[in-house]
């Protein structure tokens, strides 16, 4: 829409929030879409406004300004998810997850070197009399209370 030989555009999150003129200058435009309020509504509410800004300012390059809110954003959607930990419950859930995959993959590796094992063995000799069996790394009870209920969607914050 076009008044006055100025051309109009849609306000930021921000920039509505704040009761604002969004102008092309708007430093927190490409990072809080207006059709996405609640975004800026959780970072303004853990970070503020002012702050948010000195961080975009002091950095250079259009990457880490983009990695910087992203880290905003994420942590102050954890926040409003997790208000008693944030981000850190994810941290946990997410270290406890890497935890479980290393000892999956200890275990399937052991089970490798017992199979090469029994191969090299069964090379030498012709005769095998045994058969190695794979055993589960953990039963289901097990599975379920360490995931303690956390479903990974808890975490997802992409739109």
């Amino acid at each position: 829409m076009r008044v006055k030989g100025v051309t109009s555009r849609v306000s930021c999150a921000a920039c509505k929030y704040q009761r604002r003129k969004c102008t092309s200058q708007c430093v927190l435009a490409p990072y809080f879409p207006a059709n996405q309020p609640k975004k800026f509504q959780n970072a303004h509410r853990l970070f503020g406004v002012r702050n948010i800004v000195r961080i975009l300012e002091q950095l250079d390059d259009e990457d880490q300004k983009a990695d910087a809110m992203k880290s905003i954003i994420f942590e102050s959607d954890m926040r409003e998810k997790f208000p008693v930990y944030g981000c850190v419950e994810c941290i946990f859930y997410l270290r406890q997850q890497l935890q479980i995959a290393l000892q999956q993959l200890q275990y399937v590796n052991a089970q490798l070197d017992i199979y090469r094992q029994q191969q090299q063995h069964s090379s030498e000799s012709s005769v095998n009399n045994g058969r190695l069996s794979m055993l589960p790394f953990f039963s289901s009870t097990e599975a379920e209370s360490i995931s303690q209920g956390i479903t990974y969607s808890d975490f997802d914050v992409s739109n």
